[in-house]
């Protein structure tokens, strides 16, 4: 990948560093977890909005009301003790299978590449630093046993104020556990808030808070795009990039979910403004077929501007030769007001938008924790992508939480129903 583009100037917010430059944001921290791979499971959507059958049978679910955030989870790790052996036809904890009579040790590596060799423990390393591929779970070092280390780390956003490292997003408190915030990191003591305005500088405890009407402001990041950054493409890319199979024979360039295209040209005008890009290449373990990252949407276009040309856009991208395009979609549909408007759970008002920017004028909605599930080749080096940005303006705006990126052993298939994507309660 060729893109070299690093964040610049200084709003006193949080800074691009590597591990031996972090700052600590909050000297008192919250309950951490550790976060490994996720094992094949078979399930419906929980009330968090986050889908059970993407998780891991030992994520516990059903902890929250309306999909708001509990704090952090914990993910038990594939085996009991520091060896175990497989045998012939044996299935693991996790669900993968081995066909040989190998030994897999503790930190997850074996002779067989058919076993899943994803970390099974991945112990979080966001608790003191504004590093934002360490607040999702990427990049705690080079240990492919322990944790996700990446390549070519782009970040496009010249102002910084356009996304914050936080400990909690908004002052709302879990309804069902007021010791906890409502929107708090999945995995680790921090995750990454990512927007199409302007964020002010975190309290002191780390956590990120708006005022009512701090949601309208455009940033200083690029404008008036007529496609989309970096390694993404609005044009659709089934059927060799002609279009019209989603999901089938991917040109390798377009988005072959074809989700993409007609929001782009038809509600949205075609223009991005307020542009927050990153990017990162991961090389997928043996043995594993995919990944899973948790987010949130947040906007204040809902609902004035549903099926309007001002239509902001989260996109989370993938170049894995198993599928290239846009990941986040649902019922065909990219993350877009209009889109995600019958799943817009968190309505105007809401007390758990309190501190968000977002309540308090009748306009301004979030959808609750979702997961999506992505696919990918085993040994292959592949890119993943994300942005968010204004569609058709540069006033109203748009806010993604991002946290928790894993392996996901099992994986999915890209062209049969319910399998990749995001699939809503």
């Amino acid at each position: 990948m060729s893109l070299t583009l690093t964040a610049c100037g200084d709003d006193g917010g949080p800074s691009i560093s590597d591990t031996a430059n972090i700052t600590t944001l909050n000297p008192t921290l919250p309950e951490t977890s550790t976060s490994g791979v996720d094992g094949p499971t078979t399930g419906t959507t929980d009330p968090s909005g986050t889908m059970s059958d993407s998780e891991s049978a030992t994520e516990p679910t059903g902890t929250t009301a309306d999909a708001t955030a509990t704090g952090t989870t914990t993910e038990a790790a594939t085996t009991t003790d520091d060896t175990s052996t497989t045998t012939d036809d044996a299935t693991t904890t996790d669900g993968t299978s081995s066909t040989t009579d190998d030994t897999t040790t503790g930190n997850g590596t074996t002779g067989d590449i058919d076993e899943c060799q994803a970390p099974a423990t991945q112990p979080p390393c966001d608790e003191a630093g504004d590093d934002i591929f360490k607040a999702i779970g990427l990049n705690c070092s080079e240990n492919k046993a322990m944790a996700i280390p990446i390549k070519n780390p782009v970040i496009m956003a010249p102002d910084t104020s356009s996304y914050r490292v936080a400990t909690h997003f908004g002052t709302a408190k879990d309804p069902m556990d007021p010791n906890q915030w409502a929107w708090a990191p999945k995995e680790g003591s921090r995750f990454l808030v990512i927007g199409s305005g302007t964020f002010p500088n975190l309290e002191g405890d780390g956590g990120l808070v708006e005022q009512n009407g701090q949601d309208t402001q455009p940033n200083g990041n690029p404008g008036e795009l007529m496609q989309l950054p970096g390694v993404m493409h609005h044009e659709m890319g089934s059927n060799n990039g002609a279009g019209g199979t989603p999901f089938m024979n991917c040109d390798g360039v377009h988005d072959c979910s074809d989700t993409i295209a007609n929001q782009w040209n038809g509600i949205g005008a075609g223009v991005a403004y307020d542009v927050f890009y990153m990017s990162f290449d991961l090389e997928v373990p043996q043995g594993t077929h995919g990944y899973l990252l948790d987010f949130a949407y947040f906007t204040e276009e809902w609902p004035n501007f549903v099926n309007a040309t001002v239509n902001d856009m989260l996109i989370v991208w993938s170049t894995s030769e198993t599928f290239t395009g846009n990941v986040t979609f649902i019922d065909e549909q990219p993350l877009t007001v209009t889109a995600l408007d019958p799943y817009m759970t968190i309505l105007p008002g809401d007390p758990l938008l309190a501190g968000t920017g977002f309540p308090g004028d009748g306009e301004g909605a979030a959808t609750g924790w979702y997961t999506a599930k992505g696919s990918a080749a085993p040994g292959e080096t592949f890119t993943i992508a994300i942005s968010v940005f204004d569609l058709g303006d540069n006033v109203w705006d748009t806010v993604g939480i991002i946290d928790k990126f894993r392996w996901d052993c099992m994986g999915c298939v890209p062209n049969e129903v319910d399998s990749c994507g995001i699939i809503p309660q």
